[in-house]
């Protein structure tokens, strides 16, 4: 009786414990790119479409295609070891057709729309496409794992600019 008694007070202390870290994460606060300008958002508030600004050591709150970074080459680096439990950085590369605008703002001037596969738990890759059809032209960039930017991994290097794809149950960290 007296084991069962401790296992059960040891679980409701885990549990507390997992219920204070989820309302942090939930509670952290995001630039959300508007028409009205940057808006700051708790991560429980972030949608699907939503255009998040990310800075350098900040969690990404969802999982997100790459738009725009602050290197001119587009290239970001991400830790993941909060993922996949590897110490290495990782490049990811910003969509080209969306990189080279002049500032991120430029991006709410464009028509675009993302397609993205359906969610799923492989974290090594990703297939969807971005296709940008404004001025009466049509470019379309495939999308690849080097596009994406998952929860729970940290911006690296640099600011990012992306747009959510999955949130909640549906990113790849928490299936």
């Amino acid at each position: 009786g007296f084991v069962l008694f401790v296992t059960m007070c040891r679980e409701a202390v885990d549990d507390y414990r997992r219920y204070r870290r989820d309302k942090e994460a939930n509670s952290q606060k995001y630039k959300k790119l508007t028409r009205d300008g940057i808006v700051r958002i708790p991560s429980s508030d972030i949608q699907v479409g939503h255009l998040l600004i990310l800075e350098k050591n900040q969690r990404v709150p969802a999982d997100m295609v790459l738009l725009r970074t602050s290197d001119k080459d587009g290239g970001c680096f991400i830790r993941t070891d909060q993922l996949d439990g590897e110490t290495d950085w990782k490049l990811r590369l910003a969509v080209q057709g969306t990189q080279m605008l002049a500032v991120n703002v430029d991006i709410l001037d464009i028509t675009a729309q993302v397609y993205a596969e359906k969610p799923q738990k492989a974290i090594h890759s990703f297939v969807g496409t971005f296709t940008r059809n404004d001025e009466g032209t049509v470019q379309e960039d495939s999308l690849s794992i080097e596009n994406t930017l998952w929860a729970n991994t940290v911006v690296a290097s640099g600011t990012a600019l992306g747009v959510v794809i999955y949130t909640g149950c549906e990113t790849r960290s928490v299936m």
